[in-house]
């Protein structure tokens, strides 16, 4: 084998190589990743804090992805209901790229319209009403 025909064996590999790397980090393996939905979260916290003189109900609530799946991500609703049941306002936060076991605190602010009972918490996937 000559030095020519080395140095051309030797590019075709450093371009094979190339390619399979870029195709590698194109992000081709992140949409074949598999990912749980929202029924893997739970609320493992929350507090809630009213300011009447602004009508205004302080939420901080924590998250934990409790599934063998990472989520990739979820719409989190904080609602007030009133003794009767009745919706007294809600806000929602999102959050992204859960890991299994991991836990994330989410902070809201909902603004309140009337007295209410208790704060609620609900997951839901962001692309459902689209």
């Amino acid at each position: 084998m000559s030095v020519r025909d080395m140095r051309r064996f030797l590019l075709a590999v450093c371009a094979a190589l190339a390619l399979g790397l870029l195709a590698a980090g194109c992000g081709c393996g992140r949409r074949s990743a598999k990912y749980g939905g929202v029924d893997q979260l739970r609320q493992t916290r929350l507090r809630s804090s009213v300011e009447e003189q602004k009508a205004t109900c302080y939420v901080v609530a924590e998250v934990e992805n409790v599934g063998k799946l990472p989520v990739r991500e979820a719409m989190v609703t904080a609602t007030l209901k009133s003794r009767g049941g009745t919706r007294r306002g809600s806000n929602n936060a999102f959050l992204k790229d859960l890991r299994p076991g991991e836990k994330r605190v989410v902070y809201m602010t909902v603004a309140t319209h009337g007295s209410f009972h208790r704060v609620e918490l609900s997951f839901h996937d962001p692309d459902e009403g689209r």
